[in-house]
């Protein structure tokens, strides 16, 4: 069913990355219910904003604290819905739809598998999620995030994955931290064989971020034959499969509603072109 909602929110701090920022807010039902790619529809006018967007915008879940009934959205300003909720404080409601999607990312946190994320900038937040609900499940898991920007003051997402086991491999365009090069540079030794770096253990990787790295992350898994996950990133207008302005065209040739068929397919699902 889906559920407006209007939670409290607690906090809307400022990230050191120029423009980002993460907003805590208090909706029990949400943090029970949020699975990793699951995604709010927000809602955030204020009297100076009013009439400048009749749609909501969708975030990926960030973080969930199921027992303290807490979630967070991590996202930048570039419109008059960030705008806003860049103001707003402790105590002020947001109101959103959600959880929402119809499809989330599927990993079995048991397996001998070694799960592998690959992220860019906004692409990150779901996969965060995704990465510390399996060490959740079994500490053991072997789990790398890859995330790219295009320097090191841009990278976000990953808070508290390190205290959570997971390996991160940064990536920049000009080599200000990590890997010199795109993402797609970190993830190639682990899918080239013999790939000492894995352990000898099955890849599996789940990516989320602009649809051009998404589009060669999925390429690469396809030449190496390794099962890929990607969370679209289509515009959602409405979030509950009314608008249809998310539509995505499948490699069968049908189309699908990004909002409530996904956001997470196969990669082999998606036509790229």
């Amino acid at each position: 069913m889906i559920r407006k909602r209007a939670a409290t929110i607690i906090s809307v701090q400022a990230l050191a990355a120029p423009g980002h920022f993460v907003l805590t807010f208090d909706d029990p039902e949400t943090a029970r219910d949020a699975r990793p790619g699951h995604f709010i529809a927000v809602a955030a006018t204020t009297p100076a904003n009013a009439g400048s967007s009749i749609l909501r915008k969708p975030f990926s879940i960030f973080t969930v604290d199921r027992e303290a009934g807490l979630c967070t959205i991590l996202f930048s300003v570039y419109g008059p819905t960030t705008s806003t909720m860049a103001l707003y404080k402790p105590g002020d409601k947001l109101d959103f739809l959600g959880p929402l999607g119809g499809r989330v990312f599927e990993a079995d946190p048991h397996s001998d598998v070694h799960h592998v994320m690959v992220g860019g900038g906004y692409g990150v937040p779901p996969l965060n999620f995704l990465a510390k609900t399996i060490k959740a499940a079994n500490p053991n898991a072997k789990v790398t995030l890859i995330y790219g920007a295009r320097s090191a003051n841009l990278l976000v997402g990953d808070d508290g994955l390190r205290e959570a086991g997971v390996e991160i491999i940064s990536c920049t365009d000009d080599g200000s931290l990590g890997v010199k090069g795109r993402v797609t540079d970190g993830l190639s030794p682990l899918l080239a064989p013999p790939a000492p770096d894995n352990g000898g253990a099955s890849v599996h990787v789940y990516t989320c971020g602009p649809t051009p790295m998404m589009r060669a992350v999925a390429e690469l898994c396809t030449a190496h034959n390794k099962p890929c996950q990607v969370s679209m990133e289509t515009p959602m207008p409405c979030g509950i499969g009314i608008c249809v302005g998310c539509v995505l065209k499948k490699a069968d040739g049908t189309f699908s509603r990004t909002c409530t068929d996904g956001p997470v397919y196969p990669a082999t699902e998606v036509t790229w072109q």
